[in-house]
């Protein structure tokens, strides 16, 4: 039993029988009979013997679909290289209540411990995903940093569910013991000091947050969605747009975004079809600094890349001081990236992928399509601009 370990993104048979001795999920991780049932979404974990509000700790199973996305019907967000998840609660069209769910009810007793900062009771939250049928892949050990109550779309019906925003603990290995001695725990002071090292020192106040450096040249399959994918349908909606409707909703985009205070403004578009907008972003207190950006863009089709003249030319409108963001519905050559890199342009090079990726992060983006009634706010916004002239 000791040396079985999850292992930060390796991957482990699931037979979905906890009998089966070559199950490395149910198998692993029930003990004496009891633990977790084979279901999908959330797993709570329950204590043998402690009779407190929440759990010893909860598994949470992101399904893939489609190789090379990170969603699934609900629209998880697997983001390892900044270590966070995303994930959506148990609710599903029909159901009466979110709470309705033991899931979801797991997943909100958790948020109350994290409320009142009692992170002697807060539970771990081990995240897997499902690449194929018969086996799973560790994502790592979360945190629960918020839960909200929000809405999504089942069956084409609007459903009230939670979402919770996770951070992944920078903890390569966890083993399956920690999750039995937490099981069957008789005091909560067997709860602390226990574990591994990451969660020892949340217990005590610490966040080590996941970083995956990736490497910083990107080749055009890390910069695009995979053809045929969910995503990919995604971008086609954008690519089909004509340049004026593809500078609106891109703007637009940068307008949903709520971790700094921001305003940006579009310029007059121009006759190539690209377009240019320009803002500041201002970090919230204490820090209260502002950054202004200038932006271009260029609507292309994947097999059109992106070369270093294009990127230069927003460089060299940089003045003192300025961010430059240049966005593309295709991808960056290789030349265009190590100059950036190279002379250390204050620039973030914005691929189709990375455009998909921030749509569904902000929800404006949900399975293969873009919400309608988004793009008719866009479009609504893109007319007033113009006088009402298409």
């Amino acid at each position: 039993m000791r040396d079985r370990v999850y292992q930060l993104g390796k991957d482990y048979r699931d037979t979905g029988s906890a009998k089966d001795p070559d199950d490395e999920f149910l198998g692993w991780i029930n003990l004496d009979g009891r633990g977790m049932r084979n279901m999908g979404g959330i797993r709570p974990l329950g204590f043998h013997h402690l009779k407190v509000p929440v759990h010893a700790a909860i598994i949470l199973v992101t399904h893939e679909r489609s190789r090379g996305s990170a969603s699934n019907p609900w629209e998880d967000l697997v983001d390892l290289p900044h270590g966070r998840i995303v994930y959506w609660g148990d609710a599903k069209n029909g159901a009466r209540s979110v709470d309705e769910f033991i899931g979801n009810r797991a997943m909100r007793s958790a948020q109350d411990q994290v409320l009142d900062d009692n992170r002697a009771l807060i539970p771990p939250i081990l995240h897997f995903s499902k690449p194929s049928i018969g086996g799973v892949r560790f994502n790592g050990v979360c945190v629960l940093d918020r839960l909200e109550l929000t809405w999504f779309e089942d069956g084409g019906r609007p459903v009230r569910n939670y979402r919770a925003h996770l951070t992944v603990l920078d903890e390569a290995d966890v083993p399956v013991d920690w999750l039995h001695s937490r099981m069957t725990a008789s005091s909560l002071d067997q709860l602390s000091g226990q574990g591994p090292e990451t969660w020892r020192r949340y217990q005590a106040g610490y966040v080590d947050r996941l970083r995956i450096w990736a490497a910083s040249i990107r080749d055009p399959a890390h910069q695009l969605p995979e053809d045929g994918s969910r995503d990919s349908a995604v971008l086609e909606q954008l690519t089909s747009m004509d340049p004026t409707e593809f500078e609106a909703a891109t703007v637009a985009m940068f307008r949903e975004l709520d971790e700094v205070q921001h305003n940006i403004t579009r310029t007059r578009p121009t006759a190539d079809g690209g377009f240019d907008f320009f803002g500041q972003f201002t970090f919230p207190p204490p820090l209260r600094y502002t950054i202004d950006f200038l932006g271009e863009a260029k609507k292309f089709g994947r097999g059109h890349a992106v070369s270093p003249r294009y990127v230069s030319r927003l460089v060299a409108r940089l003045a003192r001081g300025q961010y430059g963001l240049f966005v593309t519905t295709s991808y960056f050559t290789r030349q265009a990236q190590e100059e950036v890199i190279a002379d250390g342009y204050p620039t973030t090079l914005i691929a189709g992928a990375d455009i998909v990726r921030m749509m569904r992060e902000l929800r404006i983006a949900r399975g293969s399509e873009i919400s309608k009634t988004w793009l008719k706010a866009v479009e609504s916004e893109m007319l007033e601009r113009t006088g009402g002239r298409g």
